[in-house]
């Protein structure tokens, strides 16, 4: 099974304040992504892997379901169920959230789950807060481990993000290919990220969040004053 090649992956995941949150927006931002460089793109739900892998051939999915039905509590990718849609609609690789106490309260062991998405046949990226569950998820299968989770959603942190202490880490005891996620913003961000050790690194709302863009620049004139 092929990873996906060394360099930026952009989340096509919208954030609740970004204009574009239908599929055919999701379609138009993996097209540019793509002629801007971008190795892969990221996306949440059957519906745009399936318009993304029509619309624009040849790019790699990472595909999440990003659902709050089971167990009360948002999860990235909560089931099996939810990883044979997202391979159906032709994922190319599946990610979920590998943390293994959020998994304990919902009733799943960690190792089992991530297991169960590897047997359908498709690469797993395993989003995780730390070692222990990296090594379960490897243990298990997983292909890939990152950062994802860090403060997902509104969770505690340690420390500011992005987190490379993690990422360094990771790549230090993983044994797997390591993408570094959440918080990174700017292009320095990126360029730590690959000197940690990054495999790749994932940028979503500084590409392609204009509300969250539009933010960084509208209160220049205040501090500048």
């Amino acid at each position: 099974m092929n990873l996906v090649p060394r360099g930026l992956i952009v989340s096509l995941t919208p954030s609740p304040q970004s204009p574009w949150q239908h599929v055919q927006d999701i379609v138009r931002l993996a097209a540019a992504a793509q002629a801007g460089g971008a190795v892969a793109v990221k996306m949440d739900g059957p519906d745009a892997v399936r318009a993304v892998k029509r619309a624009v051939p040849g790019l790699p999915v990472l595909a999440v379901s990003i659902d709050g039905s089971h167990g009360g509590v948002v999860r990235i990718t909560p089931t099996r169920d939810h990883a044979a849609a997202l391979v159906e609609a032709g994922a190319d690789v599946l990610e979920l959230e590998a943390d293994s106490a959020a998994r304990r309260h919902d009733g799943q062991d960690l190792s089992e789950l991530v297991a169960s998405f590897v047997a359908l046949g498709r690469p797993v990226k395993a989003g995780v807060p730390g070692i222990d569950d990296a090594r379960t998820a490897v243990a298990a299968g997983a292909a890939m481990v990152s950062s994802s989770t860090m403060g997902y959603p509104a969770k505690a942190n340690t420390g500011p993000l992005p987190d490379l202490g993690l990422v360094e880490n990771l790549v230090a005891a993983a044994g797997v290919p390591v993408v570094a996620e959440r918080g990174y913003a700017t292009p320095d961000d990126v360029r730590a990220a690959f000197a940690a050790g990054a495999h790749a690194v994932v940028v979503g709302s500084a590409i392609v969040d204009p509300v969250w863009l539009t933010s960084r620049f509208a209160g220049l004139h205040a501090s500048a004053s």
